[in-house]
């Protein structure tokens, strides 16, 4: 029932209410009997003293019995209010005018009585009630003498003001009007604030009763789609931030900047999901072509190799063996994207000569664009620059780029190798075509993994489709990225930075 923050804290704030008029109503109770006690006592503080002095309550240098108790008499007759008592020395009862059963304390102390005789202590002064066994009332005493000189101490004129019958009608009285007027203002009070804090927590408790009920949609899934509209409509953090700066308002933003987070993550881990499910589809089917070549080529031999001619021979066992050197170089290729991806590959950083790799780039892969009917070029600005990098992986990214280069180029085309200086002192690689060229519609979709631009191409061009991808984790490695610029039609130009070595631009200052 009370599950909610809000039912918890009303159900506090009934308690400590509850607890608040309880104590307020004793309070006002105590208050209104100790001022009530105060005022009968200063009223009735010489009350004693004149009885004494009045009344003839000694008799042969003692206290004279009978004579008191018809004064007694008429003096509650007069004052019902009061009752009347004689001690002697010791506190004892010594008379009274009063029924023997109900006198319930034989002797009174007398420390009260000698602090209000002395005029010793704040009033109202408390001292006990011969009717009762432990309760105390408010009085009047004064000390009775044998003599008028005063020398022969005999005890005290004990008198209870408010007795029994004071008691009586005072409890009757506490229900009059001035008491039920005081009574309901107090609750009023009480009321009124008690209907305040429970408005105000329900104020205070709103934003976090809606957070809550958000972050049950968003349990429920629902609140998937709210998270992707905040995206979609380009919430910014300033704007949510604007909303408020109270605890509340931060977690809610908090919560809000977490399901944004969670959203882009879903959105990408399912882009990412659907591309690995696309790359398994094309890896499948081109792991699948060149191992049906190998394995008709050698079904073929094994069939027909006593009838078949040697040259013929020759040419199926040439074709097996590229479907074979085919497969293998896909499966490194799927290898090496796996080490890529899972940061398994690591960088070991050292100087050396751009002309040099270039050169050697050029000459691993000049057979090949022979047999592509394509010329390789070089065109260095400074061909014995130095740059600091993982060379290997420099030059199987210069390698990828290249062969890609002489695979979408016509025949009779030319791919060349340029390296330019940049503001910075950095130098810029570069690898260019004038081949087919690729879609602006296609462009932010090359470096991923087993992406070509068209079916045009994949019959045309029969790549793994892993180099760019390839190319660009490695160059991700050092840092940099992989650049393209190309026209359909035209051709492109792939390209990417290198830092220059500290030394190598020492020495070309010195040279200038």
């Amino acid at each position: 029932m009370f599950q909610s923050l809000y039912s918890r804290l009303a159900l506090v704030l009934v308690g400590v209410f509850l607890a608040m008029a309880i104590l307020l109503f004793w309070l006002f109770e105590q208050a209104s009997m100790a001022t009530q006690n105060e005022a009968s006592q200063r009223l009735h503080l010489t009350l004693a003293d004149n009885i004494v002095k009045d009344l003839g309550i000694t008799s042969h240098g003692d206290f004279d019995t009978e004579m008191i108790k018809e004064a007694f008499h008429r003096m509650m007759i007069l004052g019902p209010t009061i009752e009347l008592y004689v001690l002697d020395k010791e506190g004892n009862l010594v008379t009274y005018d009063a029924p023997q059963e109900k006198i319930k304390r034989r002797k009174v102390d007398l420390k009260p009585v000698i602090a209000f005789v002395e005029r010793n202590g704040e009033l109202p002064i408390l001292g006990d009630d011969p009717r009762s066994e432990t309760r105390q009332k408010i009085f009047s005493a004064a000390p009775v003498y044998a003599d008028k000189d005063k020398k022969n101490f005999l005890g005290y004129l004990y008198i209870i003001i408010g007795g029994e019958n004071y008691d009586s009608v005072a409890t009757a009285l506490r229900l009059s009007k001035a008491w039920k007027i005081s009574l309901v203002g107090i609750a009023s009070a009480l009321l009124f604030l008690f209907l305040a804090s429970l408005l105000l927590f329900y104020a205070l408790t709103r934003p976090l009763r809606k957070l809550t009920k958000e972050i049950r949609s968003f349990e429920k899934n629902e609140g998937l789609d709210d998270a992707a509209s905040l995206k979609g409509e380009g919430v910014s953090e300033a704007a949510l931030e604007a909303s408020g700066k109270g605890e509340l308002n931060q977690l809610k933003h908090s919560f809000h900047q977490m399901q944004r987070r969670i959203v882009a993550q879903l959105e990408r881990l399912n882009k990412q999901d659907q591309i690995r499910r696309e790359f398994l589809a094309y890896v499948s089917h081109d792991l699948r072509t060149p191992l049906a070549g190998l394995k008709a080529y050698l079904e073929t031999l094994e069939l027909k190799h006593q009838n078949m001619p040697s040259d013929e021979r020759r040419e199926f066992l040439k074709k097996a063996i590229n479907n074979g050197e085919r497969l293998e170089g896909m499966i490194n290729e799927l290898f090496e994207l796996t080490r890529l991806e899972s940061n398994q590959v690591g960088l070991s950083r050292e100087e050396f000569v751009i002309g040099d790799l270039l050169s050697d780039s050029v000459a691993s892969l000049e057979q090949k664009a022979r047999e592509n009917q394509v010329s390789l070029k070089i065109e260095c600005e400074d061909p014995n620059a130095q740059v600091v990098a993982d060379i290997a992986k420099i030059e199987r990214v210069i390698q990828n780029l290249v062969e890609n280069a002489i695979r979408y180029s016509h025949k009779e085309g030319c791919v060349i190798l340029r390296t330019e200086k940049i503001v910075d002192g950095n130098i810029v690689v570069k690898v260019i075509d004038h081949g087919s060229g690729i879609d602006a519609d296609y462009l932010p979709h090359i470096f991923e993994p087993y992406y070509r631009a068209s079916d045009e191409y994949k019959l045309k061009h029969r790549g793994a489709g892993l180099g760019l991808a390839i190319s660009q984790r490695l160059l991700g490695l050092h840092g940099i990225n992989l650049e393209v610029i190309s026209t359909p039609g035209e051709g492109s130009v792939f390209y990417f930075s290198l830092a220059v070595s500290d030394a190598h631009e020492v020495i070309g200052k010195w040279e200038s």
